[in-house]
């Protein structure tokens, strides 16, 4: 069950990471959608833990580099990131577009790092963010490491969207799922995101399975599947091996 004050929090840096300016109560609580008290409370919890600051009397309120120091802290004892954030470095120099390692959480993929691309357009992505996981190619990835049994089940209780090119259905994804199989490739033609394409393979390392993918937009893509591919394949092995 989610937790909705906790919620409000992560929303609050959400949106300081999309604004980038000091905000006052009023901006904060319209911002979060709840009352002004709520929002108050949740300010003056954080004023008094070090993570947010006053810039000057009702200019508005910003965070400090507590935030940040926690963050990089926790991130230096993480031990798959430690292992394999190089190869996604290296991935993403390789093909010139933005890399993403993804792991299942029930029916949606969250990824867990993401190594962006330096070209001008580009796929943007964020560590934490979440998609349904048969409309990605890092998801489906995910999904052709489960034998046939198992796969079902999980195909079962997706929800489907008949807009969608590829996923309309039960029976159309297992078909896609199937010849992504025999081809070792998972692919998605702007099915989460408009004008992007994904090509993912699945990884195992720790124990754990993961779809590698790589994204940019379509016009890019589509045309350099090979080259692309076989750098996934590589970076896969070697992920796999760490």
């Amino acid at each position: 069950m989610r937790v909705r004050q906790i919620d409000n929090v992560l929303d609050l840096f959400e949106i300081y990471a999309r604004e980038r300016s000091p905000l006052t109560l009023t901006a904060l609580s319209q911002a979060l959608g709840i009352p002004k008290s709520s929002t108050f409370n949740i300010i003056e919890t954080l004023v008094s833990r070090g993570f947010l600051y006053e810039t000057k009397p009702r200019g508005g309120y910003y965070p400090t580099q507590r935030l940040l120091a926690l963050a990089r802290a926790t991130m230096d004892g993480d031990p798959l990131t430690a292992r394999i954030h190089g190869q996604l470095q290296a991935l993403a120099a390789a093909t010139g577009e933005t890399t993403v390692l993804s792991a299942r959480e029930q029916n949606d993929v969250v990824y867990v790092d993401v190594v962006e691309s330096t070209a001008p357009i580009r796929y943007f992505a964020k560590v934490g963010e979440r998609r349904p996981i048969h409309m990605t190619s890092s998801g489906k990835a995910i999904l052709i490491s489960y034998g046939p049994s198992e796969r079902a089940g999980i195909l079962q209780g997706l929800r489907y969207f008949p807009d969608q090119q590829l996923t309309k259905d039960e029976g159309q994804l297992a078909a896609e799922l199937d010849a992504s199989i025999v081809r070792g490739w998972c692919e998605d033609i702007a099915e989460s995101t408009p004008d992007v394409m994904g090509l993912g393979v699945p990884v195992e390392t720790g124990g754990r399975r993961f779809g590698l993918a790589v994204a940019g937009p379509v016009y890019r893509m589509q045309n350099n599947r090979e080259a692309l591919v076989a750098h996934l394949r590589a970076a896969a092995s070697l992920i796999g091996g760490i």
